[in-house]
């Protein structure tokens, strides 16, 4: 009898034992086991976490929704909840155990540990304590708490400040259309000053860091950038993303109020004097940054966090406006009035290859350089320009009409409609000289009265038809005897007080010879 309680106790206490060693790990969760008994640690395993068997915390986890027998009273098992990162963000992964990363090596090297899910591969492949460089995307993830702390944008503030990381750099690179990335990587090769990185291959767009240094990368603004309407896994402790516009953009120069993120927010309205008239106008310059300049400017410039507006702003402030300025301070001090308010539209053409010039070197485009019609502080000139304004228009409109003709099929209807259009351009743009150089013959004033008589007398000899009637009648008897551009020239070297004899003037006595 006393035997078969004996054996009935010991089945018991199997019984009991076998129960108590089974392990059942929920769903959703791991289980961290820890060995209570055991001899000392084995030389290569590490003392925080072991992937050799000894004593202390293991490196192996219990998968979810498993059981599993273990020997009680030799383990424990504890369960947590798996890790989870959040779609359309990034986790970023800290070791705490491992090789202690060598003097001079600034990140930890990689290891294939099937996402960190691994820690016995991970400890057995010469893992390295610290921040990791592969990031975790969207997902979960069974990963032992006790090897590695995931930060993620759910992470206590505190956490995050610590490993210098915000909610906000833990988010996946999200480039619009109308954008480019332009990639600062923090680690790599030392760069050759002035130069970009060059391309480097196999990093997937510089979500597999492990790659792009192995492969040579350098630190800093990298020539590979990251296309528009993408998003992108970064680790923030590998790299930085500027978010630079190549849609089309327009920059303003002028009064109106505006807000200080506006790239052309130190613009003002374009002021200058004018043979001591003081002229105040508009200006729009529509520029295109395509994505390979994009690079170029966050080196020169610089940028403090995602917003490569930054760049772009200060590229504005400190080279093409100065450009624009340096323009109309140079030809303030060499038009005078009237060549000014004749010839604007050309002032236009000098001032965008001005621009143009001035983009070249930092690969941006100048697709388009307007200037608004001016203002004046002199109401008879302000009314002059907009007569000349109003027949460049309508001289204008004659020619967009000869240009449909011209496209239209060609027949004798067509073409006899093309010879009457040609000649509407014509007398539009005779039309429009005569009131150029009407207001270059007014404009030279009372005080060249004298010159005025002299052009006059000039054109009596040479115009035998003329009759006087006053300016208009003296512009048009100009237009008789010479082209526009020679009377125009002439007109502007007489306001000018250059010393040149009207052609064919006879010569006064004591200059001969």
């Amino acid at each position: 009898m006393t035997v078969e309680y004996a054996l009935l106790a010991v089945l018991l206490v199997g019984a009991f034992a076998g129960w108590r060693g089974l392990h059942r790990v929920p769903p959703h969760h791991v289980g961290i086991v820890t060995k209570n008994i055991g001899l000392r640690r084995r030389p290569g395993d590490d003392p925080r976490v072991s992937h050799l068997g000894s004593r202390g915390v293991q490196a192996e986890v219990l998968r979810a929704d498993t059981t599993t027998w273990l020997a009680p009273f030799a383990y424990s098992v504890r369960t947590v909840p798996v890790v989870t990162v959040p779609n359309g963000t990034v986790g970023v992964v800290v070791a705490r155990a491992g090789r202690n990363r060598e003097p001079g090596v600034p990140v930890a090297e990689d290891v294939e540990c099937d996402s960190y899910q691994d820690g016995v591969l991970f400890l057995r492949g010469g893992g390295v304590v610290g921040r990791q460089q592969r990031p975790l995307v969207g997902g979960s993830y069974s990963i032992n708490t006790e090897l590695f702390d995931v930060l993620t944008v759910d992470s206590p503030e505190d956490a995050l400040e610590r490993e210098e990381l915000t909610p906000a750099s833990l988010r996946e690179v999200e480039v619009a259309v109308g954008e480019t990335g332009v990639v600062v990587a923090h680690h790599g090769a030392r760069p050759v000053p002035g130069r970009l990185g060059p391309p480097v291959e196999g990093h997937a767009d510089f979500q597999r860091p492990w790659d792009f240094l192995r492969n040579g990368g350098w630190m800093g603004v990298q020539q590979d950038t990251l296309a528009e309407a993408g998003r992108y896994a970064i680790n923030p402790w590998f790299a930085k993303v500027v978010k630079v516009p190549t849609r089309v953009l327009v920059l303003e120069w002028n009064a109106e109020d505006k807000s200080e993120s506006n790239l052309d927010a130190a613009l003002d309205q374009v002021v200058l004097e004018v043979q001591g008239h003081r002229v105040w106008l508009d200006m729009k310059q529509t520029v295109e940054i395509p994505p390979e300049a994009a690079p170029r400017l966050v080196q020169r410039y610089g940028a403090d966090g995602q917003d490569g507006r930054e760049s772009v702003q200060r590229f504005v402030d400190k080279d093409l406006a100065p450009r624009v300025t340096g323009y109309f301070r140079r030809i303030s001090a060499h038009y005078r009035i009237q060549q000014f308010i004749t010839e604007y539209d050309a002032v236009c053409n000098e001032l965008a290859d001005e621009v143009r010039q001035a983009l070249v070197p930092f690969g941006v485009r100048a697709l388009a350089t307007t200037l608004e019609e001016f203002r004046c502080d002199d109401d008879e000139i302000n009314a002059i320009r907009r007569k000349i304004a109003h027949q460049q228009e309508l001289a204008k409109l004659e020619q967009e009409k000869l240009a449909e003709l011209e496209a239209t099929l060609a027949n004798e209807e067509v073409r006899t409609l093309i010879g009457l259009q040609r000649v509407k351009v014509d007398e539009a743009r005779k039309k429009l000289e005569l009131i150029k150089l009407t207001t270059m013959v007014e404009l030279l004033g009372a005080q060249n009265v004298a010159l005025e008589r002299m052009l006059r007398e000039w054109v009596k000899a040479n115009v035998p038809q003329f009759i006087g009637g006053g300016d208009a009648g003296t512009a048009q008897a100009l237009l008789q005897a010479m082209p526009f551009s020679q009377a125009k020239d002439m007109l502007l070297a007489m306001a000018g007080g250059v010393q040149r004899r009207l052609p064919g003037a006879a010569e006064e006595p004591g200059q001969a010879g």
